[in-house]
This record gives C-alpha cells, sequence and structure tokens, in this order.
C-alpha cells in the first residue's frame, strides 16, 4: 500500500502531535509492502520547536517531501537563543516584527500554514501523478493539514482519502472567540474537507458523535483510535542515569506540556501546594514540583514560581522530556475544560511506571473514558481539597514502593496497526 501522509506537524519539531506523526510513520513503514511519503512544512534549523533528536528517530524508509511555509512564516517562527550582537541588530526591526505578529493574526486563517497547503497541494498533485498512491491520509490539529489534501483529492477523487481528526475543528473552545467572518470562512473548508473525505479516524467518542450530528456522517465511516507511546525507548531511558532535577529521597512530580490558561487552570494546584505547607511542613518539604513547558499566563508563572518546592522551566528537548517521564514518581495532568479534547499527553504517561494525577478540567472532561478505573490514575476534580488529598494519597503509595507498571494495550505498534487497517480496507 502506498501511503501519501500530510501533516503539517512532522517529525522535525517538538510537540506532541509531532510524535503522534512520528510514531505513526514509523509503524506504518515497518509494515510489510507499505511504501509511506510525508509531505510536510519546513521548519528552520533555528526555529525553537526544530528538533534534531526526533527527526533522528524517524524510519529512514519514509520519504519525506518538505515544502517552505514561505517568508512569513519564517520570519514570524520564533528562534532559539541567540548572541547579544544579534539581538541588537534584531531589535532594530522591533516595530517590523509588531507589524508581521499582525499579519499573522489576519492572515492565520484558519491557522499559519494556509500558505504551505496550497502550495504543498501543488507538489503534490504532481507527486500524485508519478507515484500513484493508494490512500490520502492527513492530520488535524493543524487545519491546513486538511486543506492541503484536500486540493489533492479534488482531482484525485479514485483515491481514498482519510482525514484524521484529533481535536474539533470549529467547536473547540480556543476558537469561541475568533469571530463571526472567520468562523464562516473556517466553516466552509471544514464543510467542504468532509463532503470529499471517504473515512474519519477521530480520538474520542465525544467528538466522533459531535461530527455525525453535525454533518450527518454515516457512523460506519468513522473510527476511533488513541494515541501511543513506544514501550523501547521507555526501557532504554529506564537504564539511564536520572536527570539534573530530580532529587534522591524527594517525591518527583511531574508535568511536561503547554499551560494554556483558557483551556487549563493551574491555580488550584498552587494552592493545594500552599495548603500542604500550612498543613505538613514535612511532607512539603519532600515534594520536588517539576513543569516544562510554555505558560501563557506569566503571573500564574511567576506565581508558581514562588512555590519553593516547585521549579519552573521552559520548552525541553524532547528526549529530555522523556527522561523526566520516566524518572518521576509522579505525573501531573490537567484536564481541558470546556471542551471536546483530550491531552495527547496521558498515552506518554501510560508508559511509564509512575502514578498519574489527573486533574479534570470540568466535570464533563473527556479524558474520564480513558482513565476511569485505572488504578495508575487518580482522577479528581479541579479544586483544592481535593488536589491536597490525592497527593498525600499518591505520596504514601510512592514511600510504601508499589510501583504502577506501563498499560500494554496503548504500544504505539498496536495502535498504528489498527490505522493500518483501516487505510487498507
Amino acid at each position: 500500500m502506498k501511503i501519501l501522509f500530510i501533516a503539517c506537524y512532522s517529525p522535525l519539531i517538538n510537540n506532541s502531535a509531532s510524535i503522534e506523526t512520528l510514531q505513526y510513520l514509523n509503524n506504518l513503514a515497518k509494515i510489510k509492502d507499505n511504501e509511506v511519503h510525508l509531505l510536510t512544512v519546513n521548519f528552520p534549523r533555528e526555529s525553537i520547536y526544530y528538533d534534531e533528536y526526533i527527526l533522528g528517530m524517524l524510519d529512514k524508509r519514509v520519504k519525506l517531501h518538505i515544502i517552505s511555509g514561505g517568508k512569513l512564516f519564517e520570519k514570524i517562527m520564533p528562534k532559539k537563543s541567540i548572541n547579544s550582537e544579534e539581538k541588537k541588530a534584531r531589535n532594530k526591526y522591533s516595530n517590523i516584527k509588531k507589524l508581521l505578529r499582525l499579519a499573522k493574526r489576519i492572515l492565520g486563517v484558519p491557522d499559519m500554514y494556509l500558505y504551505w497547503a496550497y502550495k504543498a497541494s501543488k507538489y503534490g498533485k504532481e507527486l500524485m501523478e508519478n507515484e500513484m498512491f493508494n490512500v490520502i491520509f492527513s492530520m488535524h490539529e493543524p487545519p491546513s493539514s486538511h486543506i492541503c489534501a484536500y486540493n489533492i483529492k479534488k482531482e484525485n477523487k479514485n483515491v481514498t482519502w482519510v482525514t484524521y481528526w484529533s481535536d474539533p475543528w470549529l467547536k473547540d473552545s480556543t476558537r469561541e472567540d475568533v469571530g463571526f467572518v472567520r468562523k464562516k470562512i473556517e466553516g466552509y473548508f471544514e464543510k467542504n474537507i468532509i463532503s470529499l473525505s471517504d473515512k474519519f479516524v477521530f480520538v474520542t467518542e465525544a467528538n466522533r458523535d459531535d461530527y455525525i450530528l453535525s454533518y450527518k456522517i454515516p457512523k460506519e465511516k468513522t473510527y476511533l483510535i488513541t494515541r501511543g507511546y513506544d514501550d523501547k525507548t521507555y526501557r532504554e531511558i529506564e537504564k539511564e542515569d536520572k536527570p539534573e532535577l530530580i532529587k534522591e529521597n524527594s517525591v518527583n512530580i511531574v508535568y511536561t506540556g503547554e499551560i494554556f490558561s483558557k483551556l487549563r487552570d493551574i491555580k488550584p494546584f498552587i494552592n493545594a501546594l500552599d495548603k500542604i505547607k500550612k498543613k505538613d511542613i514535612i511532607l512539603y518539604n519532600k515534594l520536588n514540583v517539576l513543569f516544562f513547558g510554555n505558560i501563557d499566563d506569566n503571573n500564574i508563572k511567576e506565581e508558581l514560581k514562588s512555590i519553593e518546592v516547585a521549579t519552573v522551566s521552559n520548552r525541553i528537548p524532547y528526549k529530555d522530556a522523556l527522561g523526566y517521564m520516566v524518572k518521576a514518581d509522579i505525573l501531573l495532568l490537567f484536564g481541558n475544560k470546556n471542551s471536546k479534547q483530550i491531552p495527547a499527553k496521558i498515552y506518554d504517561y501510560f508508559g511509564c511506571s509512575s502514578y498519574v494525577l489527573v486533574i479534570l478540567g470540568d466535570e464533563d472532561d473527556p479524558i474520564i473514558t480513558v482513565v476511569e478505573n485505572l488504578e495508575k490514575c487518580s482522577v479528581i476534580l479541579n479544586n483544592e481539597e481535593d488536589i491536597v488529598n490525592a497527593l498525600i494519597d499518591l505520596v504514601n503509595k510512592v514511600d510504601s514502593g508499589i510501583i504502577s507498571e506501563p498499560i500494554k494495550e496503548y504500544e504505539w505498534e498496536n495502535i498504528s496497526k489498527k490505522l493500518n487497517k483501516i487505510l487498507s480496507t
């Protein structure tokens, strides 16, 4: 089976979607008689998102087709640390950069990859003629992956197109305030994409049901697949030394990922740590709380930094993040409020021998369907008292030496076999 795999977020960069893409690509490429081509965005090496380690993990059998996102995209892209001389030079152009950011907000409909989508689809149409693919597979998020695939599918209607919907599009809570005009434009895109899709893959039952209801999609054309973890990589990391910030004789509590205040409220967690300090200083001093990733609310970030037992770090390379996850005693996961989205991080956590504290975004958080009744997971509402009690309980388990085993059913190899079956039938 020849597969044209279209994804803006690819193993060139470090985010949860790119890891998902990496694992699907690698495991599809391992299957006999499969030939996998990836059509993706070119992220500059100096971008903060570029991750050479993840790219090095990509199976060499995957054929890469990397297309530029355009000059505006490359100028707006956040860069890695630069020296003082370069900073001075760039500061001269601060007003230009502000204009570029404004242009991004105006032109970035539905996202900043739309220019890429049209340029890549032109390339993809020629590639289709040369390679004669059996199936096209495109991944949302972001939406431009689907827009690119849609343009290719329009001229290749005999080729099966499978669309992957990791999150809602129009109904995602982060897009509620985008305005009437933008909603109309994006609604037009989404409706057209759904009209040409042959099969639909979702990661949550709630999102699938919503799309079936909204667009009258026949249920037999829809499928459910979760994310997973790479067991081999995890077991190799277990043999390595502990990362620098992991402390002996402490209970190491780790969170790796982004904190978008609109989706994830960590204020009750901060207050819970303060309560523990007042209630049990010995327990408090035993904690070593590590946050890795961007926090978009500076006030919350500074408040978390002020906690004596907490360390707040910016985004770190994927391999380093895995090291902290694997060596942690307790892993933190904050669910999303007012959303049908499940944080993909939970599936990374399932591969670790750590307990997972799942703090729900709200009572309707869809992650409940994934984590309920799992001994590995302590699932609570996002309030101070529940967080305090859960932390005390989990620390007692860690102190007693009881290990929480990985959950084998979520290994990537097993998940990818399900996707391969969908693509091939």
